[in-house]
C-alpha cells in the first residue's frame, strides 16, 4: 500500500517538530493539528499542517518575567 505524498505518520510528526508523540496526539486530540483516520487505526498528518505549529518568537511579546 501507497500512502499519497505529504502525508506523515505521528511518530515522524513528533520527529520533525522535537515533541513527543504523545504531545502530537494531544494536539489532533484539541483540534489544534488536522489528521486523516485511515482504518481503525491508522492516523496521517499532512506535513504541511506541521508548520502551523511553529510561530516566530518575538522577545517580550508576552510581557517579561519578574526576577
Amino acid at each position: 500500500m501507497t500512502e499519497p505524498t505529504g502525508l506523515v505518520t505521528i511518530k515522524d510528526a513528533a520527529a520533525r517538530c522535537g515533541v513527543h508523540p504523545n504531545t502530537i496526539r494531544n494536539l489532533i486530540l484539541r483540534g489544534e493539528l488536522r489528521a486523516v483516520r485511515i482504518g481503525a487505526r491508522i492516523v496521517r498528518i499532512n506535513a504541511e499542517d506541521l508548520g502551523v505549529l511553529f510561530t516566530n518568537y518575538v522577545p517580550g511579546e508576552y510581557g517579561t518575567w519578574n526576577r
